[in-house]
């Protein structure tokens, strides 16, 4: 029986029946596709009744509650506590003294980030995520960034991993696929024939891609617009999966709120990079008009009809390879 089989018998184990009299409000299901079928993803077959239980706890303590989780990828947003922006708007109110307006949702986003003033409101606003299917050098990644501490004790410790994740960088996933297996077989191999040797010891053997227990991490809302999905997403270099893995952070909050975040993204998104590498190379190099055209093939084109913001894009805004940019 090949992996793909063995996850189709293990989904028809893993039901969990909705008992009677249950409220019937719309429950939360966690999309398998991202997690399972998935070349670059793989889940211990076994891992599928655990993940139903997630799911059905995730509807008792988050959704009863009035949450209402967002699943995009690997990574879930179990809840947001800006809720409706409310919280937000109230702060903003407090911060600039306008106690007879304190419900004016608009007011962070239109007054504050667009006059580049503090993010103090959002300072204290979290994000909690879940995340599923994620491999440990993923994990590393993210830690750095996190305000409170649910961290997996020292990444592992007692527990095992749920498999491994092939990186996105990989020319040939079937190649390390097997290996990685290889790998974790010969430390279960290890764990049976020295039941002497303990977990903890046993772990320091295990692929730098192998695939980590689900996991919770809050990030502050300022920490995410300034720091995760800035030096993750919105500028270059930032590993392959890890990557994948806060894009799909981003539109999960998105999600929850797509007006608060589409500005946060205008403010501090890709293109900001190439903002700040086209003005330093005009200070730095003072090109006339004349070269910016010329570089741009444009000599020919009537210099009252360019579009300046594409042309200095172009030219002096246009940024080089990154060393992932390369390898693909």
């Amino acid at each position: 029986m090949n992996h793909c089989e063995k996850l189709n018998v293990a989904l028809a184990d893993s039901v969990i029946p909705v008992q009677k009299g249950a409220k019937r409000l719309p429950r939360f299901t966690i999309d398998l596709n991202p997690i399972c079928w998935n070349e670059r993803v793989h889940l211990e077959p076994e891992r599928l009744n655990d993940i139903r239980q997630i799911e059905h706890f995730i509807n008792e303590n988050y959704v009863e509650q009035g949450f209402t989780p967002i699943q995009h990828g690997r990574v879930i947003a179990l809840r947001a506590t800006d809720k409706g922006r409310k919280s937000s708007a109230f702060a903003s109110a407090l911060y600039l003294g306008k106690y007879d307006d304190m419900d004016n949702t608009d007011r962070f986003l239109n007054g504050m980030v667009k006059a580049g003033h503090s993010y103090e409101p959002i300072r204290g606003e979290t994000v909690t995520f879940l995340y599923i299917g994620v491999s440990k050098t993923v994990y590393d990644h993210l830690i750095t960034y996190t305000i409170r501490n649910r961290r997996i004790a020292g990444g592992f410790r007692v527990n095992k991993p749920w498999g491994f994740v092939i990186p996105n960088e990989a020319k040939d996933p079937w190649l390390y696929h097997r290996m990685m297996e290889d790998q974790l077989a010969q430390c279960e191999q290890l764990q049976k024939e020295h039941p002497e040797e303990s977990l903890q010891a046993i772990r320091s053997l295990y692929p730098i891609g192998v695939m980590m227990p689900p996991f919770m991490l809050d990030f502050s809302e300022e920490a995410l617009v300034k720091n995760v999905f800035k030096q993750r997403i919105w500028e270059r270099g930032a590993q392959g999966e890890t990557r994948d893995v806060v894009n799909s952070m981003f539109e999960a909050v998105r999600t929850l709120d797509t007006e608060k975040w589409d500005t946060l993204r205008e403010y501090h998104g890709p293109h900001i990079e190439g903002h700040n590498q086209a003005m330093r190379k005009l200070r730095e190099q003072r090109s006339t008009l004349r070269q910016l055209v010329a570089k741009n093939n444009n000599a020919q084109a009537d210099v009252m009809d360019l579009d300046v913001y594409e042309l200095l894009m172009d030219t002096v805004g246009k940024l080089p390879k990154t060393m992932w940019d390369k390898a693909s």
